[in-house]
């Protein structure tokens, strides 16, 4: 019984993995079951004894996802949460130098939004650092700094990441200093 359960993790992580592949080596496309299938070297039968289609595995991944990125947040935001330029460059580099969070950043891309990230990036660094609420000028230079980045970090990913991520990060800071000194 043991072996099966073991049998069935590594088929289901193998799968959950090919998801991850087709989804970063095609970013925009719908990801099929027949391109999984191949990724992870297994037959279709297979992988629906486990989902019932593409978009229940994406739900599934979504959901590991979901507890993996609230990780990857508790991981590199700094304890004192004084330097939101030191998380900035925590981020890119995780980015930059692990194939899952490029995954998931780019899964929150695909549907469309960045709900997750953003939560957590309020619940573990805002939310401690400024309280309940920010004042409306610091809401508006988040939220833009935030889509601003987003979309950066979007288009550095799809252009194959050729530029270094300290030179994105540092870039990102020096934005973010001139919105500040904008006032």
């Amino acid at each position: 019984m043991r072996k099966q359960s073991k049998r069935v993790a590594i088929t289901k992580e193998a799968i959950e993995s090919a998801y991850f592949e087709v989804l970063s080596s095609n970013p925009g496309k719908k990801v099929t079951v027949k391109e999984i299938c191949e990724r992870a070297q297994v037959n279709r039968t297979t992988f629906y004894k486990y989902y019932q289609d593409a978009e229940q595995l994406g739900e599934t991944v979504r959901a590991g996802m979901k507890a993996d990125l609230e990780n990857l947040m508790k991981e590199t935001i700094p304890e004192d949460r004084s330097d939101i330029y030191e998380l900035v460059s925590r981020l890119i580099t995780a980015i930059y130098r692990d194939k899952k969070a490029r995954s998931m950043f780019m899964l929150q891309r695909r549907d469309g939004k960045y709900e997750d990230f953003f939560e957590m990036l309020w619940r573990y660094y805002y939310a401690p650092k400024f309280g309940a609420a920010l004042s409306e000028d610091d809401w508006i230079r988040v939220t833009y700094g935030n889509c601003a980045v987003m979309g950066l970090l979007e288009a550095w990913i799809n252009d194959g990441m050729k530029i270094s991520p300290e030179k994105i990060a540092n870039s990102v800071i020096a934005f973010d200093k001139s919105i500040k000194a904008g006032r």
